[in-house]
């Protein structure tokens, strides 16, 4: 290596930092280390078998130099650790700025996160606000209205739904819409489709009841010119049966919410209201009558009714008892008016099917095509809404309810 040795050592020191150079660049300009380089170029420049002089110092040389050089090294290191400091020091500084951004961006998007579970929690509620709104006040509202005959405009009754910002919501929003004029429209259609029925119902039992008027008017002259008793009864059988299916006739003018046709323009006895009742029953044999005041009349608009809500309660007595047992039909003065009793000898009800009967006579519901085999009961029904509403009793009477008076 020769003396070209120390400027290589030299240039590799240049690259070190300052602080780093300084001890390493003492040590290379100690005596020790001059002495170490002279005793190695001595060896190294030696010719033959036999070492230099200068090789017997090597051993002392070495030792001192690697103690040296051992303190220096460790002058080196705590530079470069003090150097090291702010480096480590801003690496930190950027771990925590970058760890710092990172927990604002997580809080951040936790923020908006709930701002916006909060906004659509918000436009959901106004959504059920307006499904509630249309289940328990529009619709019923409607309906309520169709039924008492008023003309309805579906587009006004259902207005386009402005709900939420979120196009997921507006289009909940606008399928919403589309149930609700739906459903709207529904009910208004049901409701032609029911007054249809109605005048159908209607135009029927008028047109039977005039020909059943005529035919009654028809027995009445023949049973007059009759005089062999055979035809006489035959005739008062058919006039019994022309009578009950007026009587018919006259439930589907009442169902289809229309006042019958006939009418008396003077009170009626009771007990006269009572007999013609009982003539409109099938099983008239089987009925018996006890008035035990016959002071009462009814006013003559009100007699249909009453006789037509009889009839169809002592007929329901009939039908629901055994066939040779007596239906008693009692009436007398009462505190509030003429008490009609009907008393059979049927099975009975239990409690709470008389109390939904009872509730059914004392708010009659919407007439269901569907429940057929009770029609009666309808019937019933609408005539004591309609007879406690508007009938009265004339003196001694003084007052009415169905079925008094």
């Amino acid at each position: 290596m020769g003396r070209g040795g120390a400027p290589r050592v030299r240039g590799r020191l240049a690259d070190l930092n300052e602080q780093i150079r300084g001890p390493i660049g003492r040590l290379a300009a100690s005596p020790e280390f001059q002495r170490y380089r002279a005793a190695e170029d001595a060896i190294v420049g030696a010719r033959g078998d036999r070492l230099p002089p200068e090789a017997a110092d090597w051993q002392a040389t070495t030792q001192l130099l690697s103690q040296a050089w051992a303190q220096k090294v460790t002058e080196a290191s705590l530079a470069l650790n003090e150097m090291a400091k702010p480096i480590g020091e801003r690496i930190i500084m950027r771990l925590v700025l970058a760890g710092g951004f990172g927990l604002l961006a997580v809080i951040a998007s936790i923020l908006l996160s709930l701002l916006a579970a909060r906004s659509l929690s918000r436009e959901l509620r106004g959504l059920q606000r307006a499904a509630l709104k249309l289940a328990e006040d529009r619709l019923p509202g409607v309906v309520a209205r169709l039924r008492r005959g008023e003309e309805v405009d579906v587009d006004a009754e259902a207005p386009p739904l402005v709900i939420g910002k979120s196009r997921e919501v507006a289009r909940v929003g606008d399928a919403f819409t589309k149930v609700q004029h739906t459903a709207i429209e529904t009910a208004v259609r049901e409701s032609y489709l029911r007054q249809g029925i109605s005048r159908v119902f209607l135009n029927v039992a008028w047109r039977s009841q005039s020909l059943l008027h005529r035919q009654l008017r028809m027995l009445d002259e023949m049973e007059r010119d009759a005089s062999d008793p055979k035809v006489l009864e035959d005739l008062f059988r058919l006039d019994h049966l022309t009578t009950r299916m007026r009587r018919h006739a006259e439930g589907l003018v009442i169902l289809s919410g229309t006042s019958p046709g006939r009418g008396w323009s003077r009170p009626v006895h009771v007990e006269d209201v009572l007999r013609a009742a009982v003539a409109e029953v099938e099983d008239y044999t089987r009925v018996e009558i006890v008035v035990v005041s016959g002071q009462a009349a009814v006013i003559g608009e009100a007699v249909a009714d009453i006789i037509h809500l009889l009839a169809e309660l002592i007929e329901n007595a009939t039908v629901f008892s055994p066939a040779p047992t007596e239906v008693l039909v009692r009436g007398e003065m009462g505190a509030n008016g003429f008490a009609v009793d009907i008393i059979d000898r049927g099975i009975g009800l239990d409690q709470s099917e008389l109390d939904a009967l009872n509730l059914r006579l004392a708010r009659p519901p919407e007439f269901d095509l569907a429940v057929t085999d009770r029609l009666g009961l309808f019937v019933v029904g609408r005539l004591a809404a309609g007879t406690a509403s508007g009938s009265r009793c004339s003196r001694p009477c003084t007052g009415a309810s169905a079925p008094s008076c």
